[in-house]
């Protein structure tokens, strides 16, 4: 007697297609898996490293947007006061160099403050330590220590990295680029946005919390108290109250922060007075030309 194999059963068409689907979909979400894990992985590993990169390659990044040259373009657009707008951003530099002293900032740390004559009321921290402070807000102040108050804040965000952070895959990416030799001053406009985008950063209630200490620190150092500090952000409180002040929207919650300045008052000062603000800054150009 002959035994024979018995003859594999045909797979049906519609089963063999039901399994070939079954595997291109798990394929598929493998694949996608990959993809959201490789995502989030750079996306961290991009936020860990870039304030860990050294100042001078931020300050290199602004140098390669032109930065001043943007700052001066933008402010010839409106062509008021030359001379002004040149004794104001003397005043603020002289300024900003007594804060990092006084925050004992690393000496590699720099800082160029910008004045803008807008009407437009902030001030914002960009790229390489450059500060924007518009006509819009200086009009507002009064006194010295409230116009030393927001720029020792601006410059908290310098030292504590918070531009990179918030930049951290254009910056990243820009310094990988300019590693490899690839330098382009329109690339890096690209990846990092150019003066208008950098004008609307806004940073985390974290950031501005430690913002916030750095200038409650030099205000103390500066003025033996916190009293810039408060009578700043009451003053922005007040005006939140009447207008959409773009301070305030970069820069939430001024009463919460007015009362936590307040508490960490030293106990027991003496309030002294506030200084009032001189020429050039608490003058229109047509003063200040009329008083030289």
């Amino acid at each position: 007697m002959l035994y024979r194999n018995p003859r594999a059963p045909r797979p049906q068409p519609e089963q063999a297609g039901r399994g070939e689907n079954r595997e291109l979909f798990r394929l598929l979400v493998i694949v996608g898996l990959l993809v959201v894990i490789s995502v989030v992985t750079i996306d961290r590993l991009t936020a860990w490293l870039a304030p860990k990169l050294p100042f001078a390659l931020e300050v290199s990044l602004a140098d390669s947007l032109s930065f001043n040259a943007l700052v001066e373009a933008e402010a010839s657009r409106v062509p008021r006061d030359v001379e002004r707008r040149r004794a104001v951003n003397a005043d603020l530099q002289r300024r900003s160099q007594k804060i990092l002293r006084v925050l004992q900032a690393p000496p590699d740390l720099t800082i160029t403050p910008h004045y803008l004559e807008s009407d437009t009321a902030n001030a914002v921290t960009t790229i390489g330590g450059h500060i924007l402070l518009f006509g819009g807000l200086l009009d507002k102040l009064r006194y010295e220590e409230e116009l030393d108050a927001i720029l020792a804040h601006e410059i908290g965000h310098v030292l504590h990295r918070h531009v990179v952070q918030h930049l951290s895959r254009g910056v990243t990416t820009a310094v990988v680029i300019g590693l490899l030799g690839i330098r382009s001053a329109s690339l890096n406009q690209w990846l990092l946005g150019d003066l208008r985008q950098l004008e609307q950063l806004a940073y985390s209630r974290d950031a501005e919390r430690e913002a916030d200490e750095t200038a409650i620190l030099a205000s103390q150092r500066l003025y033996g108290g916190t009293a810039g500090v408060v009578s700043v952000f009451d003053l922005f409180n007040r005006l939140q109250r009447t207008s959409a002040l773009a301070w305030t929207q970069s820069h939430p919650l001024p009463a919460e922060r007015a009362q936590h300045a307040r508490e960490l008052d030293r106990v027991g000062q003496q309030p002294r007075p506030l200084t009032p603000l001189t020429p050039p800054l608490k003058l229109s150009a047509q003063n200040y030309r009329s008083e030289r």
